[in-house]
C-alpha cells in the first residue's frame, strides 16, 4: 500500500462522520473523531521510561506524530482556560493527544501522566497546590523541568468554577505559582466565610418570629389587655 493510501486511511473521517474541526456529526450518524483510530505505536516505535531515561528520542517521535496530523498546538499552543467556554473539537483532539500519550509510554511514567490531569474537585485549594507541585518535580526528576508559566497555566485549569475570577486575575498578571497559591488561598477564605454569614443568617430569619404571626398577635394583645387594666 502506498504512503498516499496510508496517510489517507488515518486522517479522512470515517463515513457519516464529518471533520474534526466541526464537532458536530450528520444526521443519524454517530461521530468518531478519526484521530482515535490512529495508532501511536506505529508512529512512536519506543516506551518512555524511567529507569532507562529516553525522553529525548521519545519526545522527537511524539513531536514528529502531532505534527503529521497538525496537533502540535496541543502540546506547545495554548489552549482554554478553565474560566472560557469549552470548544468539543479541542477537548475531542486533545483527549486523542492524551490517549497517545497514555499508549506510548511505561506504566511509571503513566501514573505521572496521570496525576498531571488533576482537578480541585473536592480537595483544598492547598491539597490541590500540593498535588500540582508534586507532579512537576516528578517530571523534574525525569530531566523534564516544567516552566513556572506551564505550572501555573496547569493549576488554573483545573480550579472549579468558583475560582475562575481568581484565575482570570492571576492569569492576567502572569503571577508566579507561590503567589498564585496564596492568592487561591485567599479566595477559598472569603468563600468559606461567605457560607458561614449565610448559614448564619438563615438561621437568625428562621427563628426570628414575623409580627404577622399568631404568636406576635397574642403577645400585644396580652400587653394591651395588661395596660388597660
Amino acid at each position: 500500500m502506498s504512503t498516499d493510501s496510508t496517510q489517507s486511511s488515518t486522517t479522512s473521517p470515517p463515513i457519516g462522520a464529518t471533520s474534526p474541526a466541526s464537532g458536530f456529526a450528520t444526521s443519524g450518524a454517530i461521530f468518531i473523531n478519526p484521530y482515535a483510530s490512529v495508532s501511536v505505536k506505529a508512529h512512536v516505535p519506543i516506551t518512555l521510561e524511567l529507569k532507562n531515561p529516553n525522553f529525548t528520542r521519545w519526545s522527537a517521535y511524539f513531536h514528529d506524530m502531532c505534527r503529521k496530523f497538525g496537533l502540535l498546538r496541543h502540546l506547545d499552543g495554548p489552549s482554554p482556560i478553565a474560566s472560557q467556554p469549552v470548544d468539543p473539537a479541542w477537548e475531542e483532539a486533545d483527549c486523542c493527544v492524551r490517549s497517545w500519550i497514555y499508549g506510548s509510554v511505561a506504566e511509571a511514567v503513566l501514573d505521572m501522566t496521570m496525576d498531571g490531569i488533576t482537578k480541585t474537585g473536592d480537595s483544598t485549594i492547598d491539597d490541590y497546590c500540593h498535588r500540582v507541585k508534586t507532579t512537576a518535580d516528578k517530571l523534574r526528576d525525569v530531566d523534564q523541568p516544567v516552566s513556572e508559566s506551564t505550572l501555573v497555566f496547569n493549576l488554573l485549569r483545573g480550579l472549579n468554577k468558583e475560582f475562575s475570577n481568581t484565575a482570570d486575575n492571576i492569569a492576567a498578571n502572569n503571577l508566579s505559582f507561590s503567589y498564585a497559591r496564596d492568592q487561591l488561598l485567599l479566595k477559598e477564605l472569603r468563600l468559606a466565610n461567605e457560607i458561614k454569614v449565610a448559614a448564619a443568617t438563615a438561621l437568625v430569619a428562621g427563628s426570628t418570629p414575623s409580627c404577622g404571626t399568631s404568636g406576635c398577635r397574642s403577645s400585644s394583645s396580652s400587653s394591651g389587655g395588661q395596660q388597660q387594666q
